[in-house]
């Protein structure tokens, strides 16, 4: 029977090894879109150009 901090240390990598899988998966062509368009209307509020916030 292994130990607990065997388990343990075998239960860390495994998640540490999961986690950096899913950073290196490209983000879904929808999920960028979304992104830009968020992007495009941060950078309209900051160019004052929305007339609620100028108000």
């Amino acid at each position: 029977m292994k130990s607990k901090d065997d388990m343990e240390q075998r239960l860390g990598l495994g998640l540490k090894n999961m986690y950096l899988s899913v950073l290196e998966e490209p983000l879904p062509d929808d999920m960028l879109a979304l992104l830009d368009q968020l992007n495009d209307e941060d950078d309209e509020d900051t160019d004052g150009s929305r007339s609620d916030l100028n108000e």
